[in-house]
């Protein structure tokens, strides 16, 4: 199961790169998962989940893939959490 989500944005792309780690760093607390940057993508390992966030001019876009049955059960609870926040951190400030 992958969740894909994209979205658009307005912000310059230091704004965006602060805004990707601090998605990262509450999924990092929410489900246990690790991050690191690969050059433009920053990677998430979990032992249920892998994917990346990439940030571009204009877009962001997070792609994670879960792995297993379990956690393919929370794969609509997850997803509509990081829409939900990731929704609220685009917001036009």
């Amino acid at each position: 199961m992958t969740i894909l989500i994209e979205r658009n944005h307005d912000f310059p792309m230091d704004k965006i790169a602060v805004l990707s780690e601090q998605i990262a760093g509450e999924l990092e607390q929410e489900y246990g998962l690790t991050w690191a940057w690969q050059e433009n993508r920053l990677m998430i390992n979990h032992t249920s989940a892998k994917g990346c966030l990439h940030s571009e001019e204009g877009k962001i876009t997070i792609e994670l893939r879960l792995l297993g049955f379990a956690a393919s059960l929370f794969s609509a609870s997850i997803e509509t959490h990081i829409s939900e926040r990731l929704d609220q951190l685009l917001l036009p400030h």
